[in-house]
C-alpha cells in the first residue's frame, strides 16, 4: 500500500484505472486506499516494522479480552461447556 501511495504522490499521472491495471487490483481498492492514504502513512511511520499485519486492539478491546477469557477460565475450571454464543453474550454484558 505504501508503494502505490508513493507511486500515487511521485505525479506520474497515472489514473486510477491505470493503477489499478499496474497493481492488479480493483478499482473500489484504488479508492479505498486513496480515502485512507493518511491513515497508512501515519501507521507506516511509527509502526517500522512491515511484519506487522494487524493493527494493535485499542485499550478497551484489550481490556474486554482479557476479561472474557478470565471468565472462560473460570467456567471451564468448573467443567461448565462454552460455546462461541455464549461467549459472545458475555462480552456484550
Amino acid at each position: 500500500k505504501i508503494e502505490f501511495i508513493n507511486d500515487i504522490n511521485d505525479g506520474n499521472g497515472l489514473s486510477q484505472r491505470k493503477l489499478a491495471a499496474k497493481y492488479n487490483i480493483s478499482l473500489g481498492s484504488v479508492s479505498n486506499v486513496l480515502k485512507r492514504k493518511t491513515e497508512y502513512l501515519n501507521d507506516y511511520e511509527t509502526n517500522h516494522n512491515q511484519n506487522v499485519k494487524r493493527k494493535l486492539m485499542d485499550v478497551n478491546a484489550q481490556k474486554l479480552n482479557e476479561e472474557v477469557c478470565e471468565w472462560f477460565v473460570q467456567q471451564r475450571s468448573k467443567n461448565i461447556p462454552i460455546s462461541g454464543p455464549i461467549l459472545q453474550e458475555k462480552a456484550r454484558e
